[in-house]
């Protein structure tokens, strides 16, 4: 399993807190959930994309999308 942080602005991290205690979850949980949701609800463009393209281009498609996480301040979490 990978760990990912995530920055959110403190007023979003007390609510998510908040609600996340009221449920009875973690917001690690919730977390989860919504995107699992995420994943749900777009594996068809992955299906799509796959059986027109190679599975390398799609990923080099999103790599754009990653480089937000590739930083110095996350290297910690590459050995655990």
């Amino acid at each position: 399993m990978s760990i990912m942080s995530v920055r959110i602005d403190d007023s979003k991290r007390r609510a998510l807190k908040v609600i996340a205690s009221l449920e009875g979850k973690t917001m690690g949980g919730i977390l989860t959930e919504l995107i699992d949701e995420y994943i749900k609800r777009n594996k068809e463009k992955i299906i799509e994309l796959s059986e027109t393209q190679n599975l390398n281009e799609i990923m080099k498609l999103s790599e754009a999308s990653f480089i937000e996480w590739d930083n110095e301040e996350d290297e910690i979490y590459n050995n655990l």
